[in-house]
């Protein structure tokens, strides 16, 4: 998978834990992720780097559906 452009891999292990956090069903899967929240304050984008092993993910769906989250896949520097 992506993390900040970057291929990555990810266990399936990793990936169901990382599903469980966000209490997802089992058709979701990670597809993207990215090291940095980006908060738009009205005033200009602020990114804030999270903590070692946490990032904010993307799931879907083989029909389109998305949710978003932050989660720690263990293992991730």
């Amino acid at each position: 998978m992506l993390i900040d452009r970057q291929f990555i891999a990810v266990s399936d292990d990793q990936e169901q834990k990382a599903r469980q956090q966000l209490e997802l069903p089992t058709d979701f899967h990670l597809v993207e992720a990215t090291r940095l929240l980006q908060h738009e304050t009205g005033n200009g984008l602020v990114q804030i780097p999270l903590p070692g092993g946490q990032v904010v993910a993307a799931f879907e769906t083989a029909d389109g559906r998305r949710r978003y989250g932050v989660i720690k896949i263990d293992g991730l520097v």
